[in-house]
């Protein structure tokens, strides 16, 4: 704005009320003639927040000055479409941009002396990248722009034993949760970097990566060795340790071995057996005076083999000793007091079923309310016993529980809880502990049966169709009942 004034200097000179009143409109015009400039200033460094949490961008003025009447704007790539807008006194929440409507906050306590927080909450991986603060006055207007920089620490490993293939041990780690994309790779204990088989990584609908890598570990190869998972934003980022021990690569137990190489034994001797007599048949017409000795080494042979089919059937009955042992079967059934509401019991209580409607159950004290629990309904306080399961879905724990197991609220199914047992999810098995004991199994079990030995505190799960153990635990009742456990996601039956 341009103001002119014109008066004659004699008038100024020569009358002194004219001259004041110069004095006075130009003291009431300065300060409309100046401008007030300042500059906006944000922080000089990136600002790192993880994914999920809360955000906070703080900017301010120099020189310190009010900036209540001031238009406050935080946008991104175009000021028309605002983050937040702080405009005539007040937050202009209508205007801002549908992503970030209820998810922020203009934090106003030192707005007098010029400095405003923009707080965003709920941090996602889209909110990564640049923001920038603008002010304007009614005379002039600064900006600066600040960075957000938006992080995913992800799960630690999750390393699994997958299955046998060509010739060594087929293993897959997984971890989800990461931001931005990160790396992934197999070492050794020295650090050394190790050739993986494949490599996946995966951005869900949330933004946030995952990572899928799989190796085949030989006897040969490294048995020690990690799984480690960063990115360029997280140092050193997660990382897990496995040791596979010479055991995993033996495709049989010794007992096994050793009936193997007794059957091998018979056939030799069957076909020795079988050679004689054919032996022997040839030889009656040419050797008459041999025929008493070839009848003495037949009645020798025939002697031997049947000592070997002895030998053989006792080692058949020892093998199923050692199986049953004098564990006692009992009849489980399903106690319908303790089943989750989302749980199906068969009117024999002895199949039980996961549904997605719950039913319309009172909440007893015994009862699961939060996980998919059953239990089974006579408990045990002595005594070597054994039940035995059928037609399971894909996803199921299974094991013994003291009976004071917590039933409401979510509990880990781990020893510290009061639970002893193995489960399935999907293709993989597992032992129920901290942290999960991945199962290696030669084939999956279409019937798993339980054995319990109170006093000694012994929990074994044997493949009833092969012989397999598939693992053996060792449990501290500390003298209280247990009860058969199930978690079911899924479906199985009992078959006692």
């Amino acid at each position: 704005m341009k103001m002119r004034i014109s008066f004659r200097s004699h008038c100024a000179m020569g009358n002194p009320s004219l001259s004041s009143y110069f004095i006075f409109l130009f003291t009431i015009h300065v300060p409309i003639l100046e401008s007030v400039n300042f500059k906006v200033i944000g922080p000089d460094h990136p600002i790192m927040v993880s994914a999920g949490e809360d955000a906070r961008l703080p900017c301010h003025l120099s020189p310190i000055m009010s900036a209540q009447e001031m238009e406050v704007r935080w946008y991104r790539s175009k000021f028309s479409e605002p983050v937040h807008l702080y405009q005539d006194g007040k937050d202009q929440a209508e205007q801002q941009i549908p992503n970030y409507q209820g998810r922020t906050e203009l934090l106003k306590d030192g707005i007098v002396d010029g400095s405003v927080v923009l707080h965003i909450r709920n941090i996602t991986p889209s909110d990564h990248g640049q923001f920038i603060c603008f002010f304007r006055s009614r005379g002039f207007y600064a900006e600066t722009i600040l960075e957000l920089k938006v992080t995913g620490l992800g799960s630690t490993p999750r390393i699994s034993i997958d299955s046998y293939q060509s010739g060594g041990i087929h293993m897959v780690c997984e971890s989800a949760g990461w931001y931005p994309e990160p790396q992934v790779q197999w070492r050794d204990l020295r650090g050394q970097h190790l050739p993986s088989l494949t490599e996946k990584i995966t951005q869900h609908g949330n933004g946030l990566f995952e990572a899928q890598i799989s190796i085949i570990v030989t006897e040969t190869s490294s048995q020690d060795l990690s799984c480690s998972v960063r990115n360029s934003h997280l140092n050193p980022g997660k990382e897990s340790v496995v040791y596979i021990s010479d055991p995993f690569f033996l495709r049989a137990y010794p007992w096994m071995v050793a009936v193997y190489i007794l059957l091998v034994v018979v056939g030799l001797l069957t076909f020795t057996a079988s050679y004689f007599f054919w032996k022997q048949h040839k030889a009656k017409v040419a050797h008459v005076a041999e025929r008493g000795k070839h009848v003495a080494d037949r009645e020798k042979l025939q002697a031997d083999l049947k000592k070997v089919q002895v030998e053989l059937g006792k080692l058949q009955a020892d093998l199923k000793w050692r199986k049953t042992q004098v564990y006692g079967e009992v009849k489980v059934t399903l106690d319908p007091y303790t089943a989750h509401p989302g749980l199906k019991l068969s009117e024999n209580r002895k199949t039980v079923t996961w549904e997605s409607k719950h039913q319309d159950l009172p909440d007893n004290p015994e009862r699961f309310d939060d996980v998919f629990c059953v239990l089974g309904s006579e408990g045990f306080t002595s005594g070597r016993i054994y039940w035995e399961m059928e037609r399971m879905g894909g996803i199921w724990a299974i094991g013994v529980a003291r009976e004071s197991v917590r039933r409401k609220g979510q509990i880990k199914f781990t020893p510290e809880e009061g639970i002893w047992g193995i489960e399935q999810s999907r293709d993989h098995y597992s032992v129920l502990a901290t942290p999960e004991v991945p199962l290696l199994l030669c084939e999956t079990p279409k019937k798993v049966r339980i054995y319990v030995h109170y006093e000694k505190g012994q929990v074994a799960f044997f493949n009833p169709d092969n012989g397999d153990l598939i693992a053996n635990l060792t449990a501290s009742f500390n003298g209280e009942k247990i009860f058969p456990f199930f978690w079911v996601c899924s479906h199985l039956t009992l078959i006692t």
